[in-house]
């Protein structure tokens, strides 16, 4: 077999059936081949960033691998805030690139790759020789999906159009075990939780895999501590397995007085950042546990008590364990915190009231969408309305871009898992700034691809973030204010149905619009910029 082929038939061996990229001289083969004699979909963006971010969409929502393709060079260059963003979101994403030939030295399209790859923290395997391909490709894919992390995959171009035989794949060895938690670190957590009297349990994303989620609804009883998830992991739990909602900026009156009256927090698989603890400004006070396989996601600014590294589910048995033998009882904080709430004290809800806000027009259209959904987020200052007001019922079902603060990710994460997802609608909700970025081009991408995207757009005609400041600081904002084209026209240029909202008594059209679309369609939400309120850190 030609090497093209043997790639695009390792991708499809992995079980991927939709490969995402733009087309250049280091993959066009390759994607062909994958369409034609692997009977996979190829679906084209406008632009290799947005390839990214469909495989990371498509991952998020599969719980799997996702996979992209760009060529050499700037098309990789291109690509990189997005790997950025799998990275720092621990999304396992394989990305196929090429690379120029050695003794082309005046290609303008040289670059070392390698380094600009693990510049952005992704991995890197490179095919050394034709007849290495199947074994980097399945290298790279398989620690991709162990390591949660974007690997990208370096077939020099020249080969492609080499004829190997079938090939032996080199063999890793087994997979790395996570590391043990230390004796040491686990007396040291069971000294500072037999000191509790109202402990809390706190679950991130790198902790909703089935064994860590049983495992820590296990200490949480035994602790007879309430549970509060980061916001990637949200509706992990319900109401009668001792939730209380979010911990950080979007947290319901019940995880706030949760949080706010606990004197112990045990963290599995969270982060800690800005957004869970308020700037620590939630962690003042209490003794913290945190508990990460990874000991380098322990960070330094975290007023952190003790740390262990280790899965979450093995040390939270091994915790409850070391309860039961020191014979030390469970509090009574769960059962005070948790009398009287439901799942439904465990999401904002506001009114649409009189003038149209951000708010009120999310709400309401959260309301009427419906469920199984999935939610796709951009960043941009509006993303601390669309956190509390639109939401799915799964944390799996929630696909957020903004670990990186970028903006203008989402539209191609959008894609990707609407493709994941076929059967349920997919909702993005993005910036008018970000709709700009990339939004706006890859919109014609979803039409392309036949998928009735909903696409809400808070729209105040400006950067947001930079208008605040520009405002704090008493000058004026002018140069964070826009005059972009009306997308309700340009949307169905595109393909796109569309509807303008500036006034509450449109929200009516906006529901109508969104119950069953046949083709994309973009909601135009307007206000103005000094009646959003600054996002919360």
């Amino acid at each position: 077999m030609l090497v093209h082929e043997l790639i695009a038939r390792e991708v499809a061996d992995t079980g991927t059936t939709v490969m995402f990229g733009l087309l250049g001289d280091a993959n066009l083969f390759m994607a062909n081949s994958f369409v034609d004699q692997q009977n996979g979909r190829f679906v084209a963006a406008a632009h290799e960033s947005s390839a990214v971010m469909m495989a990371f969409g498509y991952a998020c929502r599969t719980s799997g691998l996702g996979v992209a393709t760009v060529t050499q060079g700037p098309g990789l260059t291109n690509a990189g805030t997005a790997l950025l963003e799998a990275v720092r979101s621990h999304v396992p994403v394989l990305l196929i690139t090429g690379d120029s030939a050695p003794s082309n030295t005046l290609n303008q399209q040289s670059l070392d790759q390698e380094q600009f790859v693990r510049a952005t923290g992704a991995g890197y395997v490179v095919v050394e020789t034709p007849e290495a391909v199947v074994g980097a490709v399945r290298t790279a894919a398989g620690k991709a999906l162990a390591e949660s992390r974007p690997y990208v995959l370096n077939c020099p171009t020249e080969f492609h159009w080499v004829e190997v035989g079938e090939p032996s794949p080199p063999t890793d060895g087994p997979p790395i075990a996570p590391a043990e938690a230390s004796d040491d670190e686990l007396e040291e957590a069971l000294g500072v939780l037999a000191m509790a009297r109202r402990p809390l349990v706190l679950v991130g994303k790198g902790a909703t895999k089935q064994p860590q989620r049983d495992a820590a609804a296990r200490l949480a009883e035994r602790l007879g501590a309430p549970i509060v998830t980061t916001l990637r992991a949200r509706h992990l739990f319900s109401a009668a397995e001792g939730s209380v909602g979010v911990c950080g900026t979007v947290s319901t009156e019940p995880g706030i007085r949760a949080i706010s009256e606990s004197d112990c927090i045990i963290t599995l698989g969270a982060s800690l950042n800005t957004w869970t603890s308020a700037r620590n400004s939630l962690f003042e006070g209490k003794r913290i546990i945190q508990v990460d396989v990874d000991r380098a996601r322990f960070r330094p600014q975290v007023p952190v008590t003790a740390t262990i590294e280790g899965d979450a589910a093995t040390v939270a048995d091994q915790i409850v364990e070391m309860l039961d033998a020191a014979e030390l009882p469970a509090s009574g904080f769960r059962s005070r915190m948790t009398e009287g709430v439901t799942d439904a004290d465990l999401v904002a809800v506001t009114p649409l009231g009189d003038k149209l806000t951000f708010a009120g027009a999310l709400s309401t259209l959260n309301q009427n969408l419906p469920h199984p959904r999935t939610i796709v987020t951009d960043g941009g200052r509006f993303q601390g309305e669309s956190f509390k007001y639109l939401w799915s019922t799964d944390h799996f079902r929630e696909v957020q871009t903004t670990t990186f603060g970028a903006v203008g990710m989402g539209m191609g994460a959008a894609i990707g898992a609407a493709l994941a997802a076929p059967d349920e609608p997919t909702i993005l909700v993005t910036g008018d700034g970000g709709f700009m970025m990339n939004g706006l081009a890859e919109l014609h991408s979803a039409v392309r691809a036949d998928i009735p995207l909903i696409v809400l757009i808070c729209n105040d005609s400006s950067y947001g973030a930079e208008y605040d400041q520009f405002v704090s600081k008493g000058l004026p904002p002018d140069l964070s204010l826009f005059d972009w084209p009306d997308f309700a026209e340009v949307a169905p240029t595109l393909g796109a149905d569309s509807v303008t909202v500036t006034t509450t008594a449109d929200i009516e059209d906006a529901i109508r619009a969104i119950k069953s679309p046949a083709r994309p369609v973009v909601i135009d939400i307007r206000v103005a910029p000094q009646d959003i309120p600054e996002v919360p850190h």
